[in-house]
């Protein structure tokens, strides 16, 4: 999941816009560049063929046995979230435990937290001994803090309260298509969490494990060798476009975001050593987009909103683009008929918690983009996500409804 946010009373916008401590936010960097993304090819076949060997489990496994197996899903969602919430795994670091020992340095029960992690065990998360003790394996081991993705926080957040109330409510979704976050609590998920502070943490947690995951299959995906001055919209404490300045030497960014958030990404392109190459300016782009770069990116920000909210955004981005510049949105492409995963999933989840987002078609990016000013010219697809190319159309005049882009 990739959502942004409207934080300190202006739009936040890429995936890991919230302002979490330094420790949170820089923990787990490499020095230098990202590891290198496997190749697109593999990381698709390997999609596929775990697709392909769980529906043939499935087809051999009787139909009510899987129909109840995904139904108790929701409870393995909250067990996961609970044991991340205590660092079990961080605690087995140390080897074995039993559940008293574990149940000691977490201030749990005894016989719950056994209980729990007993069940765990089965699903292949921790390992379970004949003495009773419990032992990280290669999933468990995950869930621990210095992972570079997030997986922690994300299970933290899907199994909050806060997300649980919604989707309870799905029923009421699923009859009027509204969004249930709002609904149930009385105010969309970008005002939660300027209530909510510990929250917000969570979630910029996991928006920022996103990015550092998906940063370096963006930066293999498209030519930026192209692009000289590059600025990302709503780009969160700057992950994607510090991982594009390491990578592309000659490259030069701007950042564009919430002023709470500045500060955090400043810190973030200090420790990566780029703070020189990076110009950071703080705003809404529901406001105004800066001027002056010849390139501009938004990462996973059009899939938080509506169609008019997305027009509003990239006709401010059109009017600060030179007529000879480009535009690129990182997205999911999720098609009517496809059953693609993780978007199809992602897509619901925008439905049911997000303020009336939801993934896209390409034709849909389309008709987005012409009503914006711009044309698709061209669309470099991932694995997960996809580049969608756009360039200025001159033949679409922009709105007289917005007011002028900034010059920098």
């Amino acid at each position: 999941m990739t959502m942004n946010a409207e934080l300190n009373g202006t739009s936040g916008s890429d995936v890991d816009s919230a302002g979490p401590s330094d420790e949170l936010a820089l923990r787990g960097l490499p020095q230098g560049a990202l590891p290198a993304a496997p190749p697109a090819f593999l990381v698709r076949a390997a999609m596929r063929l775990r697709k392909v060997l769980l529906r043939c489990a499935d087809a051999v496994t009787p139909a009510h046995v899987v129909l109840l197996e995904h139904g108790f899903a929701l409870t393995h969602s909250l067990q996961l979230g609970a044991v991340a919430r205590k660092r079990i795994a961080d605690v087995l670091q140390g080897g074995p435990r039993s559940a008293r020992e574990l149940a000691e340095r977490t201030g749990c029960d005894e016989d719950a937290l056994h209980r729990t992690l007993r069940s765990l065990a089965s699903l292949g998360i921790f390992s379970l001994d004949a003495r009773g003790r419990f032992s990280n394996n290669r999933l468990s081991r995950a869930l621990c803090l210095h992972q570079l993705v997030r997986v922690s926080a994300t299970l933290e957040y899907f199994s909050s309260a806060s997300n649980i109330a919604a989707w309870a409510d799905f029923p009421r979704t699923l009859e009027s298509g509204r969004n249930a976050f709002a609904r149930v609590h009385g105010m969309n998920v970008w005002e939660w969490f300027a209530a909510h502070p510990a929250e917000e943490m969570t979630f910029a947690e996991v928006m920022l494990g996103v990015t550092l995951n998906d940063a370096p299959f963006i930066a293999a995906l498209y030519p930026f060798q192209e692009v000289r001055r590059l600025c990302d919209v709503g780009g969160g404490r700057a992950a994607l476009l510090s991982e594009l300045v390491l990578r592309y030497p000659h490259l030069r960014g701007l950042l564009y975001e919430a002023s709470g958030v500045i500060p955090a990404a400043r810190r973030l392109l200090e420790q990566r050593g780029v703070a020189d190459r990076v110009e950071c300016v703080a705003g809404s782009f529901f406001d105004e987009v800066p001027s002056g770069c010849d390139t501009y990116l938004l990462k996973s920000v059009l899939h938080d909103w509506d169609d008019a909210h997305a027009r509003r955004i990239l006709s401010n981005v059109r009017r600060a683009i030179p007529a000879e510049g480009r535009l690129l949105l990182v997205e999911m492409i999720l098609e009517r008929s496809e059953q693609s995963q993780p978007a199809a999933g992602i897509d619901v989840h925008m439905m049911v918690v997000c303020q009336d987002g939801r993934e896209r078609s390409q034709a849909d990016f389309e008709a987005l983009l012409a009503a914006s000013g711009f044309r698709l010219a061209r669309v470099f697809r991932g694995p997960t996500l996809a580049v969608l190319e756009a360039l200025p159309d001159a033949q679409r005049p922009l709105s007289s409804e917005l007011g002028a882009s900034r010059p920098i």
